[in-house]
C-alpha cells in the first residue's frame, strides 16, 4: 500500500462523508490484500492467505468470509445497506470489520419477532449508538418501543469495584445530544444516567422482547441481568456483547451468576468480542 500519499488526496479524503471514508478504506485494504485479483481472476478464494486454514495458521486478525445465502444469494434483507452504514458511522473500527456481529444482530432480532414474541426492546450500554440504530430500525417496522440506558458520559467510577477495581475511564467521548439525534426519537426513548437508578418506577411492569447489553463492567451487566431477565417475554432474546472476551471477565461472570439457577445457558458467536445469546425458554 503506497503510504506517501499527496496532500490533495489526503484533503479529498478528508471531505468524503462518513460512510465514503469507510468505503474509500476498505476499497484500498481489498487491493491491498489481493482480494480484487481473486474476485477479477476467480482464483481460489481457499488459497488465499487470509482464507482457512492459511489466516488462522498465519496468526492474522482477518480472515475472508462469505456473506449469508439469505442475504446474497435470496435477498432477503433489503435494509442491510442502511443498517450497514449506521452501524459503522462515527466508529468504523471495529464495526467495520465484524459484519458477523451485525448479522447475528439482524437475523436473530427478525427470528424473535417473526415469532410472535411480544415486548419492546431495550439496550443498556449504547455508546455513540450504532446497534441502538440498527434496534431502532427494527422498533419502529414493528411498532414496538427502544428504550436506551446509558451513562452518555462512559463508565460510572462507582463500578470499579472487585473484578472491575483497576479499569480507567473510556468509552466518554460521546453525549446523549449526539445520539440522540444520530438514532432518532420515533420511538425511542432515552434514560441517561447510572443502571439501575435511571429505571423509573413505570417500567417495573414492562415486557421486553430483545434486550441487548453491552455495558463491559460487572456491576452494570449483573444489575441489568437481575432487572431486564425476569422480564423478558417467553422466547425473547437476551444479547450480551463480551462475554466470551477475557478483556471483560466482569461480563461472563455476572451472567453466570444470573443464570445459575436457570435452565437457559448462553450460546457464543464468533464475532470479534465474544457475544453471546440467550433465548429465554
Amino acid at each position: 500500500m503506497d503510504m506517501m500519499l499527496s496532500t490533495g488526496r489526503i484533503a479529498r479524503f478528508l471531505r468524503k462523508p462518513a460512510d465514503q471514508k469507510v468505503a474509500a478504506l476498505f476499497a484500498t485494504a481489498k487491493e491491498s490484500l489481493g482480494l480484487k485479483r481473486v474476485a477479477e481472476t476467480g482464483s481460489s478464494v481457499a488459497g488465499h492467505r487470509l482464507a482457512a486454514p492459511r489466516a488462522v495458521e498465519r496468526g492474522s486478525a482477518f480472515y475472508l468470509a462469505i456473506r449469508p445465502d439469505s442475504d446474497i444469494c435470496f435477498g432477503e434483507m433489503p435494509e442491510l445497506p442502511e443498517l450497514a452504514r449506521a452501524w459503522v458511522r462515527g466508529n468504523p473500527v471495529p464495526n467495520g470489520a465484524d459484519l458477523a456481529r451485525l448479522y447475528a444482530l439482524v437475523l436473530n432480532v427478525r427470528a424473535v419477532f417473526d415469532a410472535g414474541v411480544p415486548g419492546d426492546l431495550a439496550e443498556l450500554g449504547v455508546y455513540r449508538g450504532n446497534s441502538a440504530a440498527v434496534l431502532a430500525h427494527y422498533a419502529r417496522a414493528a411498532g414496538r418501543e427502544l428504550l436506551l440506558f446509558d451513562t452518555f458520559a462512559g463508565f460510572d467510577r462507582r463500578d470499579f469495584d472487585g473484578v472491575d477495581r483497576n479499569r480507567n475511564m473510556e468509552f466518554g467521548d460521546t453525549s446523549l445530544e449526539a445520539v440522540r439525534r444520530f438514532v432518532g426519537t420515533d420511538r425511542t426513548r432515552f434514560f441517561p444516567g447510572r443502571f439501575p437508578e435511571s429505571v423509573p418506577t413505570a417500567l417495573e411492569t414492562a415486557r421486553f422482547s430483545v434486550v441487548h447489553l453491552d455495558c463491559d463492567l460487572y456491576a452494570p451487566i449483573r444489575a441489568g441481568m437481575e432487572f431486564f431477565f425476569p422480564r423478558l417475554s417467553p422466547g425473547g432474546l437476551m444479547i450480551v456483547h463480551d462475554y466470551a472476551n477475557p478483556g471483560w471477565q466482569g461480563v461472563k461472570q455476572a451472567v453466570d451468576e444470573v443464570l445459575a439457577d436457570r435452565a437457559e445457558r448462553p450460546i457464543l458467536l464468533p464475532d470479534k468480542c465474544g457475544t453471546a445469546m440467550i433465548r429465554k425458554t
